[in-house]
């Protein structure tokens, strides 16, 4: 039995490999009003994690950033976290219209359904809930992590904190040169499903 669901599974992965297309992915600026917060989460091998975010106009330009250390839990906990501290950011900036990217199909699903098969995480999901229920514009996308870079950085900035959060006013020097690449347009390869 072992035997065949090995097999199963290498000809099920061949099909899933030969559907897939090669594509350029890199940051999109939001639409019209809209402003981009890019959220992320990071764990390390010692479980200690971190998140952050990115705010940004649709010139690419730098709206504020965060990073914040979150103690020792799962990456997607972590992941939770920068999803809850992004909106929160972006409620205090007093932003109305708001596009959010997450690199995890998954957390997407779970902000938009409500359900989570874990009570881990489950007081984080609904106090994100809670913001997205209040008097603005909160468009929730999958973004692959080719354009999550700047996002990415800063939460693993977060995994340096003791519990404690950071606000940039400004671009941190250590994902200047990956925001600029997003401001040109500059894009990565990567093979999608069709």
């Amino acid at each position: 039995i072992v035997g065949d669901y090995y097999q199963a599974k290498r000809v099920n992965d061949m099909m899933i490999n030969s559907q897939r297309v090669l594509t350029n992915i890199g940051w999109q600026p939001p639409s019209g009003d809209y402003v981009k917060l890019n959220t992320d989460g990071a764990c390390k091998d010692n479980n200690i994690a971190g998140c952050g975010g990115i705010i940004r106009g649709n010139q690419g330009e730098w709206l504020g950033g965060f990073s914040k250390g979150v103690g020792v839990c799962s990456a997607f906990v972590a992941e939770l976290w920068g999803v809850l501290e992004g909106l929160s950011y972006a409620r205090r900036m007093r932003f109305t219209h708001v596009e959010l990217n997450i690199d995890s199909i998954t957390l997407v699903q779970v902000i938009k359904s409500g359900i989570l098969s874990s009570p881990i995480g489950l007081s984080l999901v609904k106090r994100i809930r809670r913001l997205l229920e209040l008097d603005w514009d909160v468009k929730i996308a999958h973004a692959y992590r080719e354009s999550n870079k700047c996002a990415d950085v800063l939460a693993n900035i977060g995994c340096t904190l003791d519990r404690e959060i950071i606000f940039y006013d400004s671009c941190p020097s250590q994902i200047k040169d990956l925001l600029l690449a997003n401001e040109m347009g500059i894009t990565t390869p990567r093979m999608i499903p069709m």
